[in-house]
């Protein structure tokens, strides 16, 4: 049987992340089949576009379309499709000196995208007048985001990077644990104190 190359779920984002802070949902459970479809199917196509394979990256590219899109739309809302395409095309130029093996893809993948969006935020803060506020109605979704993003802005970095790759790219420990070059306990720990710190972040506002 073929292996399936289509896009993986997407992640739980924002919600899942207040979800969890409160409590009401336990830690995502570790995916086994995101280290298998790693060595099975990824890293060959991953292999395919290092040698140039166009169609093995946009199957890459569909794969992973959807975890990129939600670490973007949760900073930046409007445009995130645009850093999505920049991060697709930052991917493709720099994927001759990508390491397979080193670290999974999907954290390489992410080290990028992550690079684009604040790369976004800060060109917004640079041009967006301070007193000009453009109409766009109401949108409790994205209030919350606002909100929570300004709550992780306060985390260390690494408890940050955790909260982002495991509920916006949906990330597995291992996956995490690579990315970060620590044991999975470690990474563990990171996630709790982080989702404690958020939780107590969130009651003072």
């Amino acid at each position: 049987m073929e292996a399936d190359i289509g896009a993986t779920s997407t992640p739980g984002g924002a919600s899942e992340i207040a979800a969890s802070i409160s409590g009401r949902r336990s830690d995502r459970k570790v995916d086994e089949r995101d280290e298998r479809d790693e060595r099975a199917i990824v890293l060959p196509l991953v292999e395919r576009a290092r040698a140039g394979d166009k169609d093995a990256f946009g199957l890459l590219y569909r794969r992973f379309h959807a975890r990129v899109f939600s670490l973007a739309r949760f900073y930046l809302g409007d445009g995130a499709e645009d850093a999505v395409a920049e991060t697709f095309t930052r991917a493709w130029a720099a994927l001759p000196r990508y390491k397979p093996g080193r670290t999974p893809f999907v954290s390489w993948l992410y080290g990028i995208g992550r690079h684009v969006v604040f790369d976004e935020l800060g060109r917004r803060k640079r041009t967006e007048p301070r007193g000009d506020v453009p109409d766009r109605g109401h949108d409790p979704n994205n209030d919350d985001n606002l909100l929570l993003a300004s709550a992780m802005a306060e985390l260390p970095l690494q408890q940050r990077q955790v909260i982002e790759m495991k509920y916006l790219l949906g990330m597995s420990n291992p996956e995490v644990s690579a990315a970060l070059g620590k044991k999975i306990g470690a990474v563990n720990a990171q996630q709790w104190r982080a989702l404690r710190s958020l939780k107590k972040i969130l009651e003072r506002t």
